[in-house]
């Protein structure tokens, strides 16, 4: 049954949707799982409030340097762009040996507190750990810090930083700008020697090859590539004329040696050879070709014209009457001209048209051999010219982009040279101190708000992550939401547990014995949902994905929905191999199915035979009948279609008990004669894999899934995902109280055969059954 057509929705929505999806299951999941997060939010307090306890307190002190230009615009001390960049160099500078060892040699012994735990040697190391340097972005100034665990000791460190540092950019920055400078014009003169050398290369290169672009950016070919492109096309034409003359000259000798008639390969053999010496060989002269191509055309011009003649005039005018008697004259010269020409090869077929036609086939295969020795010969002198060529070629591209790259490294080199300006009266960098540090006597570390912060998102993440992890182990459906989108079926009703009865037939289903309970109902909403969607529900299968989800009881109940709703329904149990329906009902040992199907009797007489009263009103029952060794062949028997048929004439509501999907082939077999399925599923059971496994083999047979049952769904609202959904109704008005001690099982599951009374097994049908035996 083919789909209803439905209008796609755009990717963005599609993405929205499904995210906001997403976040609405994963939410649902924190909250079935909110112990975890709570538990994950405990221990991360435990360990920040252990930490915070146990941390060794740190306070630091801060300094902050500006570095400025000194030079012609004293009102304006900021560095200009070039100088800019060299910002990160005077911040790694702070963290240099010289640096550290200058501020080293200022501490007195008392300050060493934080180095003492180290070598003497590694003190460098161990105060650069303590120490940090930076600069605010797009600024000028450099703050210094340090961490220590005395405040008073750490203000005596970044002192003796700062003044360590200062001193290294008095001392050493008197002499950069000269020594930079040095350095630029030797790199220079470098590459000027280089850039000449490179131009020397290329203008020998180009006088080699015979330089055609008029400038590098050019991208004209070479004519000797030009010629080897235009040769190897048409070699490979040559190539293919061969190869095709070729296959047809084998046709042909096939063809012949077999007997066969060359008629078919005439035409062919015409096109290839040429018309007009293929008529030559067969007797007719050149002109004949021609004039019979002259004629066609004159016969096309004077039909075209006697069109517009005849809409113009009458049939009978004397110039349409000429103009038709020479279409009809030239018509009949052009049959006989093929006549005549069918009979000359009827003449030459036995003995002359087959030898004429390979040696003129080997002749035109011997030009092509020729005519393409001739093209591979020129290529292959061509393709070494040209590879000559272009390895010179790919050598003139090297030099001009070495060319290039030289020139734009001049370029720069004199941008530099050009920018630095050298003082000989002083340094033209200036850093001053515009922050000193202060003592500060409240730790940064381990800061408690910080620690809160940590502990808030370090717990929240743990809890969450630990929710997904959870929820993705748990193969379940989390929602009924969740479990509509994935199988693409609706959910038609939830199913409380049943509790558990010893007894069979009738008394064993809960809408019999108490039709006006909130389980019963279920049974009700089932049946209004199935009567209610777009696509038919007479002829319905009811399975399920594994064995042991209450297929069986739900179709039996729903069985009794339909006869109590006025419906005349059969209920037939088409699980051959295990038969719960048929145990179920009291109706072992009876024939069946398997006896109608498997039979010889008509099916119309053996079914009115076979079908059985179930006790309930407008309720009959087809039982499986003996064990068939090939269940599957016989549910795909015409003779089971035919019982479907004859029942879909006497019965308003046909129902099917079918194995579940994912453990026979069954249900796909019945599933194509009915006009869909109904899935039952246990959530707290069955796997979303199968569950979705099985949906996705009934949708790759083209078997309509009409909807999902959802079976032993708890009325507690904590209990899973779907306790939220059930509801509690009771038609005395009064609220229904559900003992919530955990004493359900589930009844009817196809693994355990339900044993029936021996004195039903020769129960008649009901008188319903006869008058409709009667009417048939």
């Amino acid at each position: 049954m083919q789909e209803p057509a439905v209008a796609p929705a755009s990717p963005e929505s599609q993405s929205t949707t499904h995210m906001v999806y997403a976040l609405m299951q994963f939410a649902l999941a924190v909250r079935q799982r909110k112990h975890v997060v709570i538990a994950a939010l405990l221990l991360a307090g435990l360990l920040g409030g252990l930490y915070f306890a146990t941390a060794t307190r740190l306070y630091s002190a801060k300094a902050q340097l500006l570095v400025m230009q000194t030079g012609a615009d004293v009102m304006n001390p900021t560095l200009d762009n070039s100088k800019q960049t060299m910002m990160p160099t005077y911040v790694g500078v702070i963290s240099t040996a010289k640096v550290l060892q200058g501020a080293l040699a200022r501490l007195r012994p008392e300050e060493c507190i934080d180095l003492e735990e180290s070598p003497k040697e590694r003190w460098p190391d161990a105060l650069r750990r303590g120490l940090s340097a930076k600069s605010a972005y797009n600024t000028n100034i450099i703050e210094i810090e340090y961490r220590s665990r005395d405040p008073n000791v750490a203000v005596a460190v970044v002192n003796s930083v700062v003044d360590s540092y200062l001193n290294y950019m008095d001392t050493t920055h008197k002499g950069t700008a000269l020594a930079i400078l040095q350095i630029l014009t030797n790199e220079k003169l470098q590459l000027e020697q280089q850039i000449n050398t490179t131009n020397q290369e290329l203008q020998q290169a180009y006088r080699e090859v015979g330089h055609l672009a008029s400038s590098p950016d050019d991208r004209l070919t070479h004519p000797v590539v030009q010629r080897a492109i235009a040769i190897n096309e048409s070699l490979i034409d040559a190539t293919k004329k061969r190869i095709e003359l070729q296959a047809l000259m084998a046709a042909v000798e096939e063809s012949i040696a077999r007997g066969e008639d060359l008629q078919q390969h005439i035409m062919t053999v015409a096109d290839v050879a040429g018309r007009d010496l293929f008529l030559s060989s067969l007797g007719f002269n050149t002109t004949s070709g021609q004039t019979q191509m002259y004629l066609e055309r004159a016969m096309l011009e004077d039909q075209a014209e006697l069109e517009r003649l005849r809409k113009d005039r009458l049939s009978n005018h004397p110039a349409i009457l000429a103009l038709e008697q020479k279409v009809r004259l030239t018509e009949q010269y052009l049959l006989s001209y093929q006549d005549r020409l069918r009979d000359r090869i009827a003449e030459l077929r036995a003995t002359e048209l087959g030898p004429m036609i390979v040696n003129m086939l080997r002749q035109k295969i011997s030009e092509a051999q020729q005519r393409e020795a001739m093209y591979y010969q020129q290529y292959d002198d061509l393709s070494r010219e040209a590879s000559q060529l272009n390895s010179r070629l790919a050598q003139i591209k090297l030099l001009e982009a070495a060319e290039k790259r030289y020139r734009d490294m001049y370029e720069r080199f004199i941008n530099k040279v050009s920018d630095i300006q050298v003082k000989q009266e002083g340094p033209d960098i200036r850093t001053d101190v515009v922050s000193k540090p202060e003592v500060n006597n409240v730790p940064i570390s381990p800061n408690l708000k910080r620690v809160l912060l940590m502990v808030l998102v370090g717990g929240l993440g743990a809890g969450l992550m630990a929710v997904y992890v959870l929820d993705t182990l748990d193969d379940r459906f989390r929602s009924i939401e969740e479990m509509e989108q994935q199988l693409g079926a609706p959910v038609l009703a939830m199913v409380r547990p049943l509790k558990a009865v010893d007894q069979s037939g009738l008394d064993a289903l809960q809408i019999h014995v108490q039709p006006d309970s909130a389980e019963s109902e279920a049974f009700r909403t089932m049946r209004t949902a199935l009567s209610l969607t777009e696509h038919p529900s007479m002829r319905l299968v009811v399975t399920s994905s594994e064995p042991g989800d209450g297929k069986t009881t739900v179709l039996a109940n729903l069985a009794v929905a339909y006869a109590q709703s006025g419906k005349r329904t059969l209920l037939i149990d088409a699980d051959l191999r295990r038969p719960g329906l048929t145990a179920l009902l009291a109706c072992r040992g009876a024939e069946g199915l398997s006896t109608i199907i498997g039979g010889e009797e008509e099916v119309a007489g053996a079914a009115l035979r076979c079908i059985r009263a179930s006790g309930v009103d407008g309720l009959d029952v087809l039982p499986s009948g003996p064990r068939p060794s090939n269940p599957a062949e016989l549910l795909g028997t015409p003779a089971f279609a035919h019982l479907l048929a004859w029942a879909e004439s006497v019965y308003d509501q046909i129902l099917i008990d079918s194995p579940p999907t994912l453990a026979a082939s069954d249900t796909a077999i019945v599933g194509r004669l009915v006009d869909g399925v109904v899935l039952v599923v246990q959530p707290e059971k069955n796997r979303r894999r199968l569950v979705t496994r099985a949906a996705a083999s009934l949708s790759a047979l083209k078997i309509m899934l009409l909807g999902v049952v959802i079976n032993r769904v708890g009325a507690d609202g904590d209990n899973g995902y779907y306790g939220g959904y059930a509801y509690d109704y009771d038609y005395s008005g009064e609220n229904h109280t559900v003992d919530e001690t955990p004493k359900y099982r589930l009844v009817g599951a196809e693994d355990e055969e339900l044993e029936g009374d021996p004195s039903n097994a020769g129960q008649k049908p009901s008188d319903s059954v006869a008058v409709r035996r009667r009417a048939v």
